[in-house]
């Protein structure tokens, strides 16, 4: 009895033996510094964690903030994200239990025949019983310590799944955002314009009724003023549209931000010279990175599990509780009975199944391997892309703006100049003609910036750790 007992308590501490490789976490290769910060015009800034973590209140919108609250307590793809955390960690706890040994409560009736020649032969016989039966696999080579590694990476994934989301969600709303205060601010310019080619409109056709002017140049101010009046429909098509994308993202039905944004607003916008320290300590914050990397984890967890299936499996039994061949003297002292057991499987034959398990979880820890690779890889041409469009556009805005007020003025020079007779009418309808464009280019201009910046704080994994106002405040 000593020896058996001194054999199972080896098992027990062989079953810290797991197969297959150790999974050991590295840093990718990436490069010191970013390309694009070459060909900035001015030194950037170093920017926060704290800040990257609400990183659209740069933009200094209270809008903007107010919408980011509704989105991060009511948006359902977060709360899609958080099922999945609960399904991870039930599966995790599932994984885990089964280490311990299962313990149920048993209640059975049997009717044997005897064919030994030992005992009487063809003795017939009841055995009824009632207790608890215990089973314990002991986890010798670690297939099922594996496993939980496995569920643990994949639990780890589905936290980092959920802080992507934020990153998208953030991104998108704020991108949502722009683009509608974008409308807003074109289909002002665009009435405003109309406005001025009603007016001229207006003078041509008096000038052509008092005898001064000639039809030609009624036809041709009415025309520009037609294909001006033509752009605001399908700008109010579109505002509309990115008003309902926003109520989507804050999870709201079509209708309920109309009178909280009916009011026009000016394009957001931030200075955008604020940069993480390097492209190391960006892969730190990107949850896509973290989420390939667990992937990585888990798949090479699950090739250990696959190995130690080549390994027998040892298991231990237990029975206590009543036992007897007549029903009627089951609950009396002497049907108490107990039992134990032990039992080893080792696979023989099984035509190639488990071999063909390790190849497919080798093969499926390669993948995870280079999509870990292609991830990174992916990180570091957004995060520069993001980057060098924001600054190119930036300079764009400058020239653009400088433009405007050259036109501004070409405007106000040749209706001067055809009051005096100068010029041709055509010259006035020209110069008003490009001033609407150089307007209507300066405020796409204005959006595609903030639009570029909004990507590169993405790109950084911007938002990553944000939370609602309602659940900072309970957990403060």
């Amino acid at each position: 009895m000593k020896f058996k007992a001194g054999y199972l308590w080896l098992l027990c501490g062989l079953a810290g033996c797991t197969m297959g490789p150790d999974y050991r976490k590295s840093a990718p290769a990436v490069p010191d510094r970013w390309q694009a910060e070459k060909n900035a015009s001015s030194g950037l800034k170093p920017l926060t964690p704290e800040k990257l973590k609400t990183w659209w209140k740069s933009f200094d919108d209270s809008r903007l903030d107010r919408l980011m609250g509704l989105a991060l307590a009511g948006n359902l793809d977060l709360k899609i994200a958080l099922t999945r955390i609960d399904q991870a960690r039930a599966d995790r706890r599932s994984t885990r239990a089964e280490l311990f040994p299962q313990v149920g409560l048993k209640a059975g009736a049997q009717r044997n025949q005897n064919l030994s020649p030992i005992y009487a032969r063809g003795l017939r016989f009841n055995i009824f019983e009632l207790g608890f039966d215990a089973l314990w696999e002991i986890d010798l080579f670690g297939r099922q310590q594996r496993r939980l590694e496995a569920a643990t990476a994949d639990l780890d994934a589905a936290n980092e799944e959920h802080a992507q989301a934020l990153v998208t969600l953030t991104a998108e709303l704020a991108r949502s955002y722009v683009e509608y205060r974008n409308l807003q601010n074109q289909l002002r310019i665009t009435h405003t314009n109309l406005q001025t080619q009603q007016h001229t409109l207006a003078l041509t056709e008096r000038l052509f009724n008092e005898g001064v002017g000639a039809r030609h140049d009624v036809v041709r101010a009415r025309a520009q003023a037609e294909n001006t009046e033509a752009q605001i429909p399908a700008l109010e098509g579109q505002m509309i549209a990115a008003l309902r994308q926003l109520e989507m993202l804050v999870g709201k039905q079509p209708g309920a931000l109309a009178a909280d944004l009916a009011e026009p607003g000016a394009v957001p916008t931030a200075p955008g010279r604020e940069l993480l320290a390097s492209p190391a300590a960006t892969i730190l914050h990107r949850p896509d990175l973290l989420i390939a990397e667990r992937r990585l984890a888990a798949a090479t967890a699950m090739h250990g599990a696959a190995i130690a299936e080549l390994f027998p499996k040892i298991s231990l039994s237990a029975f206590l509780g009543l036992r007897n061949t007549d029903i009627e003297s089951l609950f009396k002292s002497a049907a108490f009975s107990y039992s134990t057991a032990a039992n080893l499987m080792q696979p023989l034959l099984n035509f190639g199944r488990i071999r063909a398990g390790i190849d497919l979880a080798e093969a499926k820890q390669k993948e995870a391997y280079l999509a870990y690779e292609q991830a990174v890889l992916e990180a570091l041409r957004e995060t520069e892309t993001a980057l060098t469009r924001y600054l190119k556009e930036e300079v764009r805005r400058q020239i653009l703006g400088r433009s405007v007020e050259d036109q501004r003025e070409s405007v106000r020079l040749s209706q001067l100049r055809y009051r005096e007779g100068v010029i041709s009418f055509l010259d006035v309808l020209d110069a008003q003609r490009a001033l609407y464009a150089a307007e209507i280019e300066l405020a796409r201009s204005e959006a595609e910036a903030s639009t570029n910046l909004i990507a590169f704080y993405k790109a950084l994994g911007g938002g990553a750790n944000a939370t609602s106002p309602e659940i900072a405040r309970e957990t403060s």
